[in-house]
C-alpha cells in the first residue's frame, strides 16, 4: 500500500513539475486588439493654486515626537517640501523616518496636496507628516 501511495505521489509531483516548464517556456498568452478609451470623467475638479512663498507647518505630535514640515510654493505650485523636525531619538524611528520622510516629501510635490497613500510601517510618522503639512498647505492657501 504504501508503494501505491509514493507512486501516486511521485506521479501527481512530475505532472505538476511537467505542467509548470511548460507555462515557463513555453506558453504564451493570446494578445488582444481590443483598444481602450480612457474613461470620460463625471466631473472636473478644480486645480488648487497656492500663494507664492515658503511655509512652515505646526508641529505635529505622534506616538514618537513631533514632525514639522516646510513647503515652498512658486507659480501656484508646491515645489518642495521638506521636514525641518522629526525626531532621532531611538534607532528604529531613525531608521523609518530616514526611509520614509523623502517618499512623503516627494509624494507630497507629485499630489500638490497631502492627500497620498502611506508607507506600510511608516503609518505614525505619516501621520504626523500630514497633519504638519495640512496646516502648512492651509497658510498657503
Amino acid at each position: 500500500m504504501k508503494k501505491v501511495i509514493m507512486l501516486i505521489m511521485s506521479t501527481i509531483t512530475l505532472l505538476a513539475m511537467g505542467l509548470d516548464v511548460f507555462f515557463l517556456f513555453f506558453y504564451t498568452p493570446q494578445k488582444t486588439t481590443a483598444t481602450a478609451t480612457a474613461p470620460t470623467p463625471a466631473h472636473t475638479v478644480a486645480a488648487i493654486t497656492y500663494k507664492d512663498g515658503t511655509y512652515l507647518g505646526t508641529d505635529a505630535s505622534y506616538q514618537y515626537g513631533a514632525i514639522q514640515v516646510q513647503i515652498t510654493v512658486a507659480n501656484g505650485k508646491i515645489t518642495q517640501v521638506k521636514t525641518v523636525k522629526y525626531p532621532t531619538d531611538s534607532h528604529r524611528t531613525a531608521a523609518i523616518n530616514a526611509q520614509a520622510l523623502p517618499v512623503y516629501e516627494k509624494s507630497a510635490v507629485s499630489a500638490q496636496s497631502a492627500h497620498f497613500s502611506n508607507i506600510s510601517g511608516a503609518t505614525e510618522t505619516w501621520h504626523g507628516f500630514q497633519a504638519s503639512l495640512k496646516n502648512a498647505l492651509s497658510q498657503a492657501g
